[in-house]
């Protein structure tokens, strides 16, 4: 979770420190976000929530950027606490949960509670109360344009509060029960030479589209050739079968179940799909445009 308003009250304080000089660049190789290595990854202390925030607990957390192209990936970490969430998300954060647990309940009283493993979406406009009953780690993506605004003091100082009566969009749960059982929408067959070997058949389905976009994709077992650069940054997570992607002149990297990496902007190489597979990725939505036209 990183609320702008918050962010906004500390920038001056990470500009001075440093903490901010070292922007994480894209690189064009699979960046491996292996759960285990997350959870033991040691990210750098961040300054607290203003107290008003803090319903509860103890205030401190930490955070680390792992990527920064197209979208940012970031890693969070916070002591048990309870935060208010009164000014509306001003980005869409898609969260994978890492450790720990986390109660989210909107303004209009929907309770929703999420467990190690998990993924959500906390939509643009969201409000209410972000419940951490333990240490807490989370990986999240937000839109790099967004991110760096929520980092804008004028734009937290001139947000607008929620209207009257309106209603904030709601969190969108992304199970992996419910990722696994979705229909998928046929797509049209990859063009003539992707498909080396296997079986030329996929599809789709969109589940959001905002500031990101989040897709459910499945393929019958086959070994594509990306022989073009990738067009955008790719956040992906296996729902089922296995993936074993190879870049150009690099070694295989295979991902299961439950895994996620990144396949960034650029990359070529091997997509070898050993069995029938299934995954959910994240895209940056002007990026998704472009390239589906």
């Amino acid at each position: 979770m990183r609320n702008p308003s918050i962010r906004a009250v500390f920038l001056s304080w990470l500009i001075a420190g440093g903490l901010m000089s070292g922007a994480v660049r894209a690189e064009t190789e699979i960046l491996s976000l292996n759960p285990a290595s997350l959870r033991e990854m040691p990210l750098e202390s961040i300054p607290p929530w203003p107290d008003d925030m803090v319903l509860s607990g103890t205030n401190e957390h930490w955070q680390k950027i792992l990527h920064e192209g197209e979208f940012v990936i970031a890693l969070y970490e916070a002591m048990p606490a309870t935060i208010d969430v009164a000014i509306p998300y001003t980005y869409d954060e898609y969260v994978l949960v890492l450790e720990g647990s986390v109660v989210l309940t909107s303004t209009e009283g929907v309770r929703q509670e999420y467990q190690t493993g998990d993924q959500f979406l906390v939509p643009q406009g969201w409000t209410g109360t972000w419940e951490m009953p333990s240490r807490f780690r989370e990986l999240i993506i937000v839109e790099t344009d967004q991110w760096e605004a929520s980092d804008s003091l004028l734009a937290a100082l001139f947000a607008s509060p929620p209207k009257a009566g309106s209603s904030a969009p709601a969190v969108l749960p992304l199970l992996a029960n419910t990722l696994q059982q979705a229909e998928l929408d046929s797509l049209p067959p990859w063009p003539e030479g992707v498909v080396l070997t296997g079986t030329n058949a996929h599809g789709q389905k969109v589940l959001h589209e905002g500031q990101l976009v989040s897709v459910l994709y499945g393929a019958e077992a086959a070994l594509l050739e990306v022989g073009a650069p990738f067009p955008y940054d790719e956040y992906v997570f296996v729902v089922e079968g296995q993936v074993i992607l190879t870049s150009k002149g690099g070694s295989p990297k295979t991902f299961g179940v439950g895994d996620s990496f990144l396949v960034p902007k650029g990359w070529m190489g091997t997509w070898d799909m050993p069995v029938k597979y299934r995954e959910k990725i994240i895209v940056e939505t002007k990026a998704w445009n472009i390239d589906e036209g």
